[in-house]
């Protein structure tokens, strides 16, 4: 508990190093300790906003995925609010803060924070019988000695029958039955690709009833793929042209339909498109917003049929609009059978910041679009009073919900926000590594309770029979040696189901260590 504060608390630090203020005519950097209210600052492209605030000057295209869940770099301009903890892809911006500095991203962190400190966590069966089987046993022995010799039996058989009951009880195995059974499992995980944070990982999500998934990041690779083109080949390859020169996403899935022609003289529009000037003609690709400003018309036969969850750019040179390229976020490979075998085991429903769920909405339980942050853990409050919730997530975003749920996942390349929050980590990009994960918890938490099991009726009999004389403290000290043996094998025995066939592959190995 103390390392994951110490962590948050080194990401709020860093989170935005050097601020770029504006004070009597001059820029000046400053840390966040040092910004004052209503300050205007300065954001280039590249960089992250420090703080809420408003823009009063330039207009961007700004990736508010770890912030809100929507894939899509979001246009903003004059007059309207950024977040703290998004940033900057296209353009440069001056905004002004307001008058209570808040940051989005410091607001996760206390969301995240009152979550994770308002449950009292597991205080486990063992730990609690530990604390007092101690001194019970100590009591007991000397009540066990007078018990005998006030009987009639002679002080050395009254010694005896103490030391016995002193000697034959194990406390060990109540103190090995959790730890050592749970370092096994982590270690079971770590081979397998799978990072369990904390031991009381195993003692959560007994039986599970719903599992929320955001969709960015785990239902879909969050990289743009085209979807549909309309238009002559000449549309799609001028589009090519121009989106080489640009670094948005979507223009990075556009650049790759075509090579044939090379743009020149860019003029980015930031979150609206770009202009390029390809083989004479001043070609311009980009939304909807960016041919009414330049007041081209986009013709009725070029308008997608049915409404979806990606993006339509369109293609026009000389003051007419000729093409349309749509794309999307491409999905992950192999989600719909995820899905499939998730909903065989609990209710799947879709939690996400994007305001359309697009393909995904038909194999889900149930869909939450378009929720903030707050949001999502709020509605994760709301599905446990159902029963047992697991929730999948993997950016800041997430963090909340992650810490909410009864077990978080951090998937692929988690924030450190959300791999503070979560109880475990799967790094990479097997999403059916859920499965394992769900199979290991179970396994690990039913060789746990073997293991208190055998340590309460093996401290229940034994304790008994040297109550009565009848057991030599020499076979009292082979029977607690053999008791903790026992435990340790129990605990330690091969998860032959759970071994991997093969090594993990470098890629993963990296993933892990990044994580």
């Amino acid at each position: 508990r103390a390392r994951a504060t110490e962590e948050l608390a080194s990401l709020m630090d860093v989170s935005a190093p050097v601020i770029r203020a504006r004070r009597n005519g001059e820029l000046i950097s400053l840390v966040s300790g040092e910004l004052q209210p209503a300050e205007r600052i300065v954001v280039l492209k590249g960089e992250m906003i420090p703080v809420d605030g408003i823009i009063v000057e330039g207009q961007s295209a700004i990736d508010e995925s770890l912030m809100t869940g929507e894939p899509f770099p979001i246009a903003r301009t004059t007059g309207e609010r950024v977040l703290g903890g998004t940033r900057l892809i296209e353009g440069s911006i001056e905004i002004e803060a307001g008058h209570a500095l808040e940051s989005q991203l410091n607001n996760l962190a206390r969301v995240l924070w009152n979550a994770q400190s308002s449950s009292a966590g597991v205080q486990g069966m063992a730990d609690r019988v530990a604390r007092v089987f101690v001194p019970a046993v100590l009591v007991l022995a000397v009540a066990v000695s007078w018990w005998q010799y006030s009987g009639g039996s002679s002080l050395g058989a009254a010694l005896l029958a103490g030391m016995a009951t002193l000697i034959v009880s194990c406390p060990c195995t109540f103190g090995l039955a959790i730890p050592l059974t749970a370092a096994v499992g982590v270690s079971v995980g770590l081979r397998n690709g799978i990072i369990i944070t904390s031991a009381d990982v195993f003692e959560k999500a007994h039986r599970i009833h719903t599992i929320a998934i955001d969709k960015t990041g785990i239902l879909s690779t969050a990289n743009m793929i085209v979807t549909s083109i309309a238009g002559p080949e000449r549309a799609t390859q001028y589009a090519a042209a121009v989106e080489r020169l640009s670094a948005h996403p979507i223009a990075e899935a556009i650049a790759r339909l075509d090579s044939r022609y090379h743009a020149s003289d860019i003029e980015i529009q930031p979150g609206k498109g770009a202009i390029a000037v390809v083989e004479g003609h001043r070609v311009a690709v980009g939304s909807q917003s960016l041919f009414a400003v330049l007041g081209w018309k986009i013709p009725s036969s070029l308008m997608p049929k049915v409404s979806t969850a990606g993006v339509n750019s369109y293609v026009g040179w000389n003051g007419k609009v000729y093409g349309r390229i749509s794309t999307e976020d491409q999905p992950r490979a192999g989600w719909q059978s995820v899905i499939e075998k998730l909903r065989q085991q609990a209710r799947v429903v879709l939690l996400t910041g994007a305001e359309n769920a697009g393909i995904y909405a038909d194999k889900l339980d149930q869909v939450f679009a378009g929720i903030p942050p707050e949001g999502k853990a709020a509605v994760i409050r709301q599905l446990k009073t159902q029963g047992t919730v697991v929730m999948i997530g993997d950016g800041s975003n997430d963090a909340p919900s992650l810490a909410e749920a009864d077990l978080g996942i951090a998937f692929g390349a988690p924030t450190a926000l959300a791999a503070d929050a979560a109880d475990v980590i799967i790094p990479g990009d097997r999403l059916d590594r859920v499965f394992t994960t769900f199979e290991l918890i179970s396994t690990i938490r039913r060789r746990i309770r073997q293991n208190l099991l055998w340590a309460l009726w093996y401290n229940v009999i034994a304790i008994s029979l040297a109550i009565t004389g009848s057991l030599n403290p020499l076979f009292a000290a082979l029977a607690m040696s053999s008791s903790s043996l026992l435990v340790i094998w129990n605990s330690s025995k091969r998860l032959k189901m759970l071994e991997p066939d093969e090594l993990l592959p470098d890629h993963q190995r990296a993933d892990m260590k990044m994580v």
